[in-house]
């Protein structure tokens, strides 16, 4: 298994990202550790990007795992009306985007729903990179 030192937070933004129209992909750069972002408009990308096997693609979370996140988080909450309008949007013909607005109405939910997502994805990081032969080193943002 090859060691490499990652950025958890840039990981867990490429899994985490869902994609609508163009596709924009992230890689792991399997030399650097670098998680590179390959968006519309972005100049300095390696040209060979999508063909070097330096690069290893990576896929967003899948629908379910990630609506997964979402149910487990709803479960756990302590306040009935808060479960029960998180419930309900989860729900929604659309649960992604209703989520997001149902949880407008609850800033005081905010940071443990980062919190809770962050290990979540966090895990499903760890596992990404084992299913790849990596056992990552993290570093995590300053911010």
């Amino acid at each position: 298994m090859k060691t490499l030192i990652i950025d958890l937070d840039d990981l867990i933004i490429a899994l985490a990202t869902r994609y609508e129209l163009d596709d924009p992909s992230h890689y792991l750069d399997l030399d650097s550790g670098e998680v590179i972002y390959a968006g519309e408009g972005l100049e300095a990308l390696p040209p060979d990007l999508a063909t070097n096997p330096r690069y290893r693609w990576i896929e967003s979370v899948q629908a379910e795992p990630a609506l997964h996140v979402i149910d487990a988080f709803i479960a756990q909450l302590g306040n009935p009306l808060a479960r029960a309008t998180l419930t309900a949007a989860f729900q929604d013909d659309e649960p992604f985007e209703a989520f997001r607005e149902a949880m407008q109405t609850l800033p005081e939910l905010r940071d443990d729903w980062f919190s809770f997502h962050h290990e979540a994805y966090s895990t499903m990081a760890q596992d990404w990179c084992r299913q790849q032969g990596i056992d990552p080193q993290w570093v995590q943002d300053a911010a």
